[in-house]
């Protein structure tokens, strides 16, 4: 695994390379949409998360992932000699296939790359090639290229996302391979991918999609003094952010010892989970004071903006070394058993019970204290509450547990 993680990493930084190479006033592309600009990165990231969607295995994803980073490598080698010629788009593909074959798996990755400018279409493919002779990973990569030309690097507003989504919509079948659109649309739906594009360090976002059991970034030891310091310092700056979330952090974490502790866990992993509740909103410090503490309905702008900071949580958290249970038991509260949660989208089979427990305890916790639209509730009501999403939003065997545990 390290020197799978460690090529990859040094592929990511050549591709980051290509991309400084064509990031150039004079390398411009129709319709006057500049390159480089982390197109590389982009484009493999894009790659990856629709292999994933497809199900493709971990070999099979590497290899998209490293042919989508190096997707370009033929055009930094033939711009001094096809800039500003017609041909740029085949002969670009043709030499970045002969480049790559050095490659590790070259012969794999030359395929790739020879055939990421073609299109169900002849009339937009680059060497109207049948598109029975393209591989998966070709059409992938095709697919994702043309995705990124046709964003923008600003923010990836709804609007944006929408124009796009309708984009892809309208050129399926024709510059689009239809095999990769239906798994595209299903990765639109969730928050994290569009907020990834934006993310300073998609090779971390990549790797931990990749090595998704296996901690490529962990380095803190959880039992440790100085780690309950932070997170209890944190978890107070957390909830000072808001007049009507003074506790909230510093509950959570006490609610989700106490359902830990009642279920059996051992100590070292209920403290840990206590951390976990304490920086469980770490990525509230992003949202503005004026939409945590408005007293009437969110507008879906607003609503837009809160539903990111469970995202800012878990790479935040991953930044800072923290182990991958840690991590996922405070960021993925807002996730539920159907797939239906934010903003990864993740379904219960990604879900352990810490994870599990979490979301009760935020819920619960949430309810029983007063917000700027309601009062508190009571334990009892909340739990009634909770107990609706039984088996979409909550686990049913935890939720009978919490109820003993919560109201004894």
């Amino acid at each position: 695994m390290r020197s799978e993680a460690l090529y990859i990493r040094r592929m990511w930084n050549f591709s980051k390379a290509l991309d400084l190479a064509l990031v150039d006033e004079e390398i411009v592309i129709e319709k006057d949409i500049p390159i480089g600009m982390r197109h590389g990165e982009r484009v493999g990231y894009i790659c990856l998360r629709i292999g994933i969607a497809m199900g493709m295995s971990h070999q099979e994803l590497v290899r998209l992932l490293i042919a989508g980073l190096m997707h370009d490598i033929g055009a930094v080698g033939g711009f001094h000699k096809f800039h500003g010629t017609p041909y740029w788009m085949k002969d670009h593909t043709l030499l970045g296939a002969e480049i790559i074959k050095g490659f590790p798996e070259g012969e794999i990755l030359s395929e790739a790359i020879l055939h990421h400018h073609e299109a169900p279409y002849p009339n937009y493919s680059a060497l109207k090639v049948d598109p029975s002779q393209v591989s998966l990973t070709a059409k992938i990569i095709s697919f994702a290229d043309k995705v990124d030309v046709n964003l923008s690097r600003k923010v990836l507003d709804q609007e944006e996302r929408g124009k796009l989504i309708h984009w892809v919509k309208e050129h399926e079948g024709k510059t689009l391979f239809q095999e990769v659109v239906p798994a595209f649309l299903k990765l639109a739906m969730t928050e994290a991918f569009w907020l990834d594009l934006e993310h300073d360090n998609l090779l971390q976002v990549s790797m931990d999609l990749l090595f998704y059991k296996w901690d490529a970034f962990s380095t803190l030891r959880i039992d440790d003094k100085t780690t309950h310091i932070l997170a209890k310092t944190f978890a107070k700056l957390i909830d000072q952010k808001s007049a009507f979330t003074a506790c909230h952090s510093q509950d959570v974490a006490a609610n989700v010892e106490r359902l830990a502790i009642g279920i059996g866990w051992d100590k070292k992993a209920c403290r840990a989970i206590k951390i976990a509740g304490l920086v469980h909103d770490l990525g509230k410090l992003s949202v503005p004071k004026r939409i945590l503490d408005k007293p009437g309905p969110l507008d879906p702008h607003e609503v837009e903006v809160i539903r990111t900071h469970t995202y800012y949580t878990y790479h935040l958290l991953a930044g800072a070394g923290f182990p991958r249970h840690v991590i996922q038991w405070a960021a993925f509260h807002h996730e539920r058993l159907d797939g239906q949660g934010y903003p990864f989208g993740i379904s219960e089979e990604k879900l352990d019970t810490g994870a599990r427990l979490m979301t009760i305890a935020d819920m619960f916790t949430a309810l029983t204290e007063d917000r700027p639209y309601r009062e508190a509730l009571s334990a009892e009501k909340a739990l009634e509450i909770i107990g609706r999403g039984v088996g979409t939003t909550v686990d049913p065997n935890l939720m009978e547990r919490a109820r003993r545990i919560l109201l004894a």
